[in-house]
């Protein structure tokens, strides 16, 4: 191993454990240097997670409502220009019906993610299941939102009918590659997403980011300058995850210039375990598509400093439209055996899964109070 890489990890274990932000080069160094550097990485990744958080995994149950998208972006499976994909809608009843299930087996925090479909129709389902759960359950769950830019009245309203903590995707920090991953139309600006991030926390929501990992022409210095972004932001949460193609996007004719996916496992881990370094307290996840395009995601994420997974509550006849990628993991088995095997394997790791408790992330408890 080059020396460099060495100076460059301890240069930022140095510099975080002080509360600093590091230099850029530092964490490219980190990024794109050899495999040998992974396990003193994930080792200070894992302190820094002791001595903030802790050693508990948190669940956060994950119902799909809609697919129904009005953004284009070059990647997903579920943008409005594909028409193979078949559209749906949960209703209400269902949505609550998969809600009461998840929290039956003690899950206490549940992610509402769909499309970005605007429409009055939309936002008031949105706003009734929050309401729901507030009547429900009061202050013993936490609602998560991710379905996309609104609108700051929207996000206000959202937030007072019960909603608590919002994740809102970068997918990149870099304006030019951003670019190349939207289309060129008023939908996608980038300067409109950065400020959804600050209104998100201007009207009291727990934040929520993250960014693809691998996709064409990123490089470690783009992934550098997103782990910078995210810690200037000051992110309660953050999910990122490896990109996986899809041959129903544009993107699909670049795949020749996506990395490998040995390399875009390497740098997903990596990126958890720095984004573990300058925010030690906030809750990172172990996403879905790092355990797609990896048998072992799950433990190689929580191995690298990640301390959320993410079991999907949405019913069964629905899943396989949810298309983001291909490949997606969809388990039909119950949702009890589902939580018995994935607890078996985090606690096979030492870290015990925290049923029963909604997990806000340490960052946000010490900004101001919980919702």
């Amino acid at each position: 191993m080059k020396p460099s890489h060495l100076d460059a990890l301890a240069d930022v274990i140095r510099v975080t454990d002080s509360g600093a932000i590091p230099e850029r080069a530092a964490l490219r160094a980190i990024l794109d240097a050899p495999e040998d550097l992974d396990a003193p990485l994930f080792e200070a990744a894992g302190r820094a997670l002791d001595r903030s958080s802790g050693r508990a995994v948190y669940l956060r149950g994950i119902v799909e409502f809609c697919n129904a998208c009005r953004k284009d972006c070059l990647y997903c499976g579920v943008r409005r220009g594909n028409t193979r994909v078949a559209r749906y809608a949960i209703p209400f009843d269902e949505i609550v019906e998969a809600l009461e299930e998840g929290y039956r087996v003690g899950l206490r925090s549940f992610l509402l993610q769909s499309g970005e479909a605007l429409g009055d129709a939309h936002l008031a389902l949105v706003e009734r299941v929050l309401r729901w759960m507030k009547a429900r359950w009061g202050d013993s769950v936490r609602p998560v939102l991710s379905i996309g830019e609104l609108p700051r009245e929207t996000f206000r309203q959202l937030r007072e009918a019960g909603g608590g903590r919002y994740l809102l995707r970068i997918e990149t920090s870099d304006p030019e590659l951003y670019a190349r991953l939207h289309p060129q139309d008023a939908h996608h600006r980038f300067e409109a997403r950065v400020q959804a991030l600050h209104d998100l926390r201007d009207t009291g929501w727990q934040v929520g980011t993250g960014v693809l990992i691998g996709v064409p022409w990123q490089t470690p210095d783009h992934l550098a300058g997103d782990l910078l972004f995210m810690r200037r932001f000051d992110i309660d949460m953050c999910g990122m995850g490896p990109y996986i193609e899809h041959h129903d996007t544009p993107l699909w004719e670049a795949r020749e210039q996506v990395p490998d996916v040995a390399t875009r496992v390497r740098w997903t881990l990596r990126m958890i375990a720095l984004q573990r370094l300058l925010l030690p307290d906030t809750n990172v996840s172990a996403t879905t598509a790092l355990q797609t395009i990896h048998p072992q995601g799950l433990e190689l994420g929580l191995g690298a400093g990640a301390n959320v997974f993410m079991p999907n509550l949405t019913p069964w006849k629905y899943r396989e439209s949810y298309d983001l990628y291909e490949g997606k993991v969809r388990v039909a088995d119950s949702l009890d055996s589902v939580l018995e095997r994935m607890s078996a394997r985090c606690a096979a790791l030492g870290r015990p899964v925290a049923l029963g408790d909604p997990g806000d992330p340490v960052r946000f408890r010490t900004r101001q109070p919980p919702p």
